[in-house]
């Protein structure tokens, strides 16, 4: 019964948030000038109808993974391979589609435009563009027109290159984009698959976090936000490090490159490195691969790139916590409390891991019984993302790889709530009502609390030592240890 309803739910979902996006311009999606060459009604849907469509995709996606994920319990129930297809068709069919959910698209497609005109995007504004008579510039979307890109230098290169086929004409540099969405969001799900190994169980659990979950597919491809090209690197780094430290720590430091928050899980690679047997080389090969790429990136964009992006971080109007007012009024003391708050769960979360010492002694039995080659990833991706004060739906992209890739299924069901919770607050995403910011806030509280709560009872009785009865972050039960033998730089 629930691999029926399952199946039932992914499909209600997967075709209501098309039908928000081919209906054409409304609240959910955004005029971006003449629509071709996508695929759309050319109506003006109410905000009622798209609101209601995509209330019923977000919470029916979360509906159906959960499903899947119980059915799981009896069983793989449908081939992964196939399940895997059929994502990569919906995120082709969503690439042809409008973009929906944001005006993020609008904002590459302007920024990739000014690059394309020679100016520097780090810089030059959406206004000063439009100032100039620029037809991609003039359609920009209110909220970002005074703020100069906050993406990294890979991020910046694809939006040129989209801008510099595309022309002119916004809807053509957005069509292109969202085709290069596409091809990250399956290639991720390619490179997952082959992660999980021969273990079909876990192949279709990875599936249902991400290629064939609703939700994520619609954020990563039909919203087309750049988290896509940041976990595509992310997750190929976790899979070259274990041939090469130095090529994990080269893609890590791309997926900073794309964007600035995911130099926290790319310092887990080099954790990681520094966990194998060959710690000391392995892990100056993951820093040097790192910063080499990141480092050289954000070098070569300039000072303003940094410049920009601190501009984005001290922005308090979208805080998705709780902050006493007299912490927001003071931004050295507003970053402080921020800051640490990430140091506090991720230190949390790496103790009742099952690695406290880890960091310190060579590896033991216990430990290389761990997946040492994710957990440290996983942990400082949760750390610091859940107390992040920019928070979104998308924005959980960066973790449900790392979990696909770990056995600990208690989260699975909290990550896929969180999703759904975030979905409703956001969507349909291009006209936001304002009380929506204060509930999830205290929503988001919440959820925090019980994820805390939960990771703590799973791991109560065992503490820092892994069991398959009492499972910590990453349970050892269906995961495959890494060799033991020292792995090439």
């Amino acid at each position: 019964m629930s691999r029926v309803f399952s199946w039932v739910m992914l499909g209600v979902s997967i075709v209501a948030m098309g039908a928000a996006m081919v209906l054409g311009t409304s609240a959910a999606v955004p005029y971006f000038g003449p629509t071709w060459p996508f695929l759309t009604f050319g109506g003006t849907p109410s905000s009622g109808t798209v609101t209601t469509l995509t209330w019923i995709a977000a919470v029916t996606a979360g509906a159906g993974v959960l499903a899947g994920l119980y059915a799981l319990r009896g069983g793989v129930w449908v081939s992964p391979r196939r399940l895997l297809i059929a994502g990569a068709v919906v995120a082709c069919v969503y690439a042809m589609l409008p973009p929906a959910g944001s005006v993020d698209m609008m904002n590459y497609a302007i920024y990739g435009r000014i690059a394309d005109l020679g100016r520097d995007p780090y810089v030059t504004t959406p206004l000063r563009l439009a100032h100039t008579g620029d037809p991609v510039g003039l359609l920009m979307p209110s909220g970002w027109q005074r703020v100069p890109t906050v993406y990294g230098p890979i991020m910046t290169f694809i939006q040129w290159l989209a801008a510099h086929f595309g022309g002119n004409s916004m809807a053509r540099i957005i069509f292109l984009l969202k085709w290069a969405n596409a091809a990250a969001f399956v290639g991720t799900g390619v490179i997952l698959h082959r992660m999980t190994g021969p273990d079909p169980v876990r192949r279709l659990r990875a599936c249902l976090l991400w290629t064939a979950n609703p939700l994520i597919l619609f954020w990563m491809v039909g919203s087309g936000h750049a988290d896509a090209f940041a976990v595509f690197f992310l997750v190929a780094a976790l899979y070259a490090a274990r041939r090469s430290a130095f090529a994990g720590g080269v893609l890590g430091g791309a997926a900073v490159a794309v964007k600035a928050s995911f130099l926290f899980p790319a310092v887990g690679l080099v954790v990681a490195a520094w966990l194998s047997p060959a710690r000391f080389r392995r892990a100056a090969a993951s820093a040097v691969g790192l910063l080499l790429v990141a480092g050289g990136g954000y070098l070569l964009a300039g000072p303003a790139a940094l410049n920009s992006l601190n501009a984005r971080l001290g922005r308090k109007k979208d805080r998705y916590l709780p902050v006493p007012e007299y912490i927001l009024t003071h931004h050295g003391l507003y970053t402080l409390w921020m800051g640490a708050l990430a140091v506090a769960l991720t230190a949390f979360l790496w103790w009742r891991s099952g690695l406290p010492f880890a960091l310190w002694r060579r590896p033991s039995d216990e430990t290389r019984r761990l997946p040492l080659d994710v957990l440290p990833v996983a942990v400082l991706a949760f750390g610091t993302t859940l107390v992040s004060p920019l928070q979104y739906p998308w924005y959980d992209a960066m973790l449900l790889p790392v979990l696909a890739l770990l056995s600990y299924r208690r989260l699975d069901w909290m990550l896929i709530l969180r999703g759904v919770m975030l979905g409703v607050f956001t969507l349909p995403g291009v006209r936001v009502n304002g009380y929506q910011h204060f509930y999830v806030r205290w929503a988001n509280l919440v959820w925090l609390i019980v994820f805390i709560v939960v990771v703590w009872w799973g791991t109560r009785r065992t503490g820092a030592e892994p069991s398959a009865e009492s499972p910590t972050l990453s349970s050892p039960s269906s995961v495959s240890p890494p060799s033991s033998s020292p792995a090439p730089a």
